[in-house]
């Protein structure tokens, strides 16, 4: 009996390291990682603007999702901000060059809420130039 207890203790302190490991692993890295391109990651694709940088590595951001309420029949698509400004929708990503970004993030429709304010249904994607 006084053999099993150590045994116990140790195997539960294995399983709470595990499920730490776990939680710590997808909540840190993969989210977030998602949520940004740097400006190396753009230029690594050769393309010229923005837009078809997005095409290549992050399509996602780029889909709709259906209308944007009831009473517009609109395609709910991301907003494009700049220095926390609105500067257009998806189609400003196409006159902006791989060049002048330093970084790209896309921020959910609830954390865009709270960031940019209402009007976000598809989130945002934040320009971040050079």
């Amino acid at each position: 009996m006084k053999t099993r207890l150590p045994a116990l203790a140790g195997l539960g302190l294995a399983i709470l390291v595990a499920v730490a490991a776990c939680a710590t692993g997808v909540g840190s890295g993969g989210g977030a990682q998602r949520n940004s391109i740097s400006g190396g990651e753009l230029a690594a694709t050769n393309s010229q603007t923005v837009f078809e940088a997005l095409q290549l590595t992050r399509p996602e951001w780029l889909t709709g999702r259906g209308a944007v309420s009831a009473t517009n029949a609109a395609e709910a698509r991301a907003n494009v901000y700049m220095y926390g400004t609105r500067v257009g929708d998806l189609d400003y990503l196409r006159q902006v060059y791989v060049v002048d970004v330093a970084e790209l993030r896309y921020w959910p429709a609830g954390e865009a809420s709270a960031r940019f304010g209402m009007g976000n249904p598809r989130g945002v994607i934040e320009v971040i130039p050079r």
